[in-house]
């Protein structure tokens, strides 16, 4: 039969449980600010009852909390790491493209376009009077400051290039600590949790890792029963395992002792595992930061801009930059390196023709005319970096040719109207210097103004994906208040149990039979 203090223990078990619940409900609030915090539940159940050996069968012995429960809907995590990773990877287009947009600006500032117009307003006043020798220094002069025009320019895309790489490396540094953390904390949990423990406050610390984690790189994590209170987690990156439970992978970033592209910064890395696993750094599949970072400093339109050097019957080298395609992957997006071949690009095709018709001319003295275009380092190729007005022409404007026939006077200047037609003459992939121009600014304008909608509506989703797991991992204060409320009064109503049942015992000990 049941003990004749059972009813004192059953209302002593009351009093554990809403003393937890009360504890859990103030560990809510505490943290309702708290990033990454899961809302947190105490679930009780019956406890075993008492076989009485009576007509009534069994009695109830009160209650036992079985679990304090983390409130998390894996599907909305899913959701928000997806999401994130997007976010992440736009945000760094965004920042990148504005960067290029902002050199390239050809509506708020003097660019391309101004250069090149600039360049033809001068031939144009040459025409006029080809012996004046200020009319000559000017179309030098304009000549110089296109020139430094493209060499800037090359150098400020190298430079934001370097930027993206240098943020690579600390993206790869980043993934590694990430990953040594998360490794840890599985350690944790299941130290506490083997003891039947609550891990509860460091599974949201690791949820918290892997949401970061999920803005660099897209992630996929697997949590699996072992039995006994073990678990084993898995998160892997890119489809490869970063970590797998106690033990975590390492990014490497080396510098690639190859240029991937001719126009390439030197230094730039590669990133391998530390095991010798190939990282795939151009996979379609990858995702968030890493991958922008590495689409904007490598990204060429899945090409490659490749330098050939050739040896000429007298021994002389020359070396052409072009762009060709290749069996190899690379980024199919329109990062750094594209646009320093478009320019390179329109650097040779304009360099070749306006040297052509200068270099068949003469001077007004009869003198054969020289390139008006030189490369500024002997062993280089013509490039947006290299190209400068021939020096001869600097030290000595009269080298400047104007005419095919000097004998026809030097009021004669056939050879600018040569140089003139280039202007309007479709040699620039079918279409006028201009027009090539434009199509380059077009380009850059389009991707800026893609990733800058892309970044918002990303940010947009993440913000109500966000919202959507608030709703059901997130604190609400007014439902803990009444929680609280309902807490305490079953609380008191248990105390009150104890004060009646302590009466009770009194009476039957002390009063009976006096």
């Amino acid at each position: 039969m049941a003990s004749t203090f059972l009813g004192l223990n059953t209302a002593y078990t009351g009093l554990q449980a809403y003393q937890a619940a009360m504890n859990t409900s103030a560990h809510n609030i505490s943290n309702t600010n708290t990033e990454g915090y899961s809302r947190q539940k105490t679930n009780a159940q019956a406890d075993l009852a008492l076989r009485t050996y009576a007509s009534y069968g069994t009695i109830g012995t009160g209650v036992l909390v079985t679990s304090i429960e983390q409130i998390r809907d894996s599907y909305y995590d899913i959701k928000y790491r997806n999401n994130n990773s997007n976010v992440g990877a736009y945000s760094v287009y965004e920042n990148y493209m504005t960067q290029i947009e902002d050199y390239l600006n050809e509506y708020s500032l003097e660019g391309m376009t101004s250069e090149w117009n600039n360049f033809f307003s001068a031939l144009t006043e040459l025409q006029k009077k080809p012996e004046d020798n200020t009319v000559r220094n000017s179309v030098i002069n304009a000549g110089k400051s296109m020139a430094d025009y493209f060499n800037n320019l090359y150098v400020n895309l190298r430079n934001i290039q370097i930027d993206a790489n240098e943020e690579i490396k600390n993206q790869c540094d980043r993934i590694n600590t990430l990953s040594e953390n998360i490794a840890n904390l599985n350690k944790q949990i299941n130290m506490i949790e083997v003891h039947n423990g609550n891990a509860n406050d460091l599974r949201d610390q690791r949820n918290q890792l892997v949401d970061e984690l999920s803005a660099i790189i897209n992630v996929e994590t697997d949590e699996q029963d072992m039995g006994n209170g073990v678990t084993y987690y898995t998160v892997r990156v890119n489809g490869q395992d970063l970590v797998s439970n106690y033990n975590y992978n390492t990014l490497v970033t080396e510098a690639k002792t190859e240029k991937r592209n001719a126009s390439d910064a030197e230094g730039m890395y590669e990133i391998t595992w530390k095991n010798g696993t190939t990282f795939e750094e151009y996979n379609p599949n990858l995702n968030g930061s890493l991958r922008a970072l590495i689409d904007i400093r490598d990204g060429c339109n899945n090409a490659f801009e490749v330098e050939t050097v050739t040896t000429k019957a007298d021994g002389s080298i020359t070396r052409e930059l072009s762009i060709e395609q290749r069996a190899e992957s690379n980024s199919d997006y329109k990062g750094i390196p594209y646009y320093q071949s478009k320019i390179n690009e329109f650097v040779n095709l304009m360099t070749d023709a306006v040297n052509a018709v200068f270099e068949h001319g003469e001077t007004t003295e009869g003198v054969p005319g020289v390139p008006f275009f030189t490369i500024k380092y002997s062993e280089g190729s013509m490039s947006a970096l290299t190209v400068e007005v021939n020096p001869i022409l600097i030290q000595d404007n009269t080298r400047l040719a104007t005419t095919t026939n000097y004998l026809d006077g030097e009021a004669k200047s056939d050879l600018v109207d040569e140089l003139l037609s280039i202007q309007h003459n479709k040699i620039f992939n079918g279409g006028t210097g201009s027009y090539f121009l434009e199509s380059i600014v077009a380009a850059v304008a389009i991707d800026s103004d893609k990733a800058t909608t892309f970044n918002s509506n990303f940010e947009n989703i993440s913000h109500t994906i966000q919202n959507q797991r608030l709703s059901v991992m997130g604190v609400d204060d007014d439902e803990e208040a009444i929680d609280l409320l309902k807490y305490q009064q079953a609380y008191n109503l248990c105390s009150k149990m104890i004060s009646v049942l302590s009466e009770v015992y009194n009476k039957l000990i002390n009063e009976t039979g006096v």
